[in-house]
């Protein structure tokens, strides 16, 4: 296949998200058909199919090389795609982190545990309840590998865990497991049902991500594609919070310019023909205009991009050289 081939989640807010992510650097994906439908078509960007999918399925898709890349939380490739062995070598090389979908995987435990806050105290209380009960506290959770995984460096034994098919947060009060690991987002549900979130630092801070397949097939169609995707994304990333800032500056002393420009986070893109062009942070954008004023210039005009392009060379070099392309 020379296409290069997209996973996206097929419905929910993770949809949303993705599909005004990719809206903003160039490539419009709508779906066809009825709402409940799974094909789609995509402009802006040559050279790509979308495959939708239940996000848990992306992983595997990615793994197995029948995506070229996708997005999916990283909780789901880390519980889906664990290392094999611990150590081994990834199935995915990780394009960049979305920046929303965040979501974090916790210990949570009834509120009427008073003395258990910390996993200390949960491996004791754990110790106790086997004694007097002959069997270990149960666990529910989705995420049975992430879960061995924390509870294996944390030092807790005594424990089984229970596979969660449904709504994880309700197994206590079922009397399902005395335990929950879950996603949370805001921990309003764990609260809702009762439970407390224990531990300090969570097991996993998550957030949507965009992996790519190291099982893919990558001939130098579908590599170009990529390259072009990252750059749009990266542009779009890199305009985020900045300006550029334009004037006439007939008499600036470059070196002296770029000094005062460095000392406010603000850099000179460009000083020709009495026209200095230069980016800034938008909260540093009146100081860089101050000192453009002081070195001369009348008046400063401000414009926010919507692309800074250039900087997704690095990044699609870094994906590139990951992946398992032959030596031509």
């Amino acid at each position: 296949m020379t296409a290069l081939r997209l996973a996206l989640p097929s419905k929910g807010r993770l949809l949303d998200d993705t599909l005004a992510y990719f809206g903003a650097a160039g490539l419009t994906i709508r779906k066809t058909g009825n709402s409940r439908a799974y094909a789609a078509s995509a402009s802006g960007i040559d050279g790509i199919d979308i495959a939708f999918m239940q996000a848990g399925e992306i992983p595997g898709a990615l793994g197995s090389g029948a995506v070229h890349i996708g997005v999916t939380g990283e909780d789901l490739i880390r519980e889906k795609l664990p290392e094999t062995p611990p150590g081994g070598p990834d199935r995915t090389t990780l394009i960049r982190s979305l920046g929303y979908g965040r979501a974090d995987l916790v210990v949570a435990v009834p509120q009427s545990w008073i003395d258990v806050e910390t996993l200390a105290d949960l491996d004791d209380a754990a110790a106790a309840f086997r004694a007097r009960h002959g069997f270990p506290m149960r666990v529910a959770t989705k995420y049975l590998n992430l879960t061995r995984r924390h509870f294996r460096e944390e030092g807790l034994a005594n424990y089984r865990l229970v596979p969660s098919d449904g709504a994880t947060e309700g197994a206590p009060a079922s009397g399902a497991a005395e335990i929950v690991v879950d996603i949370t987002s805001s921990g309003e549900t764990l609260r809702a049902n009762h439970l407390k979130i224990i531990g300090g630092e969570p097991i996993l801070r998550s957030e949507a991500q965009l992996r790519a397949s190291i099982a893919a097939p990558w001939p130098d169609a579908t590599l170009t594609t990529l390259r072009v995707l990252i750059d749009r994304v990266e542009a779009r990333e890199a305009a985020k919070g900045r300006v550029v800032l334009r004037c006439s500056l007939p008499l600036a002393d470059r070196n002296a310019l770029e000094t005062a420009l460095d000392g406010q986070g603000a850099s000179l893109i460009a000083l020709e023909e009495n026209t200095a062009t230069v980016g800034a942070p938008k909260s540093r954008a009146y100081a860089a205009a101050t000192i453009l004023q002081e070195f001369g210039a009348p008046r400063v005009d401000s414009v926010t991009p919507e692309m800074l392009y250039g900087a997704g060379s690095d990044v699609f070099i870094r994906v590139r050289d990951t992946l398992a392309i032959p030596a031509t």
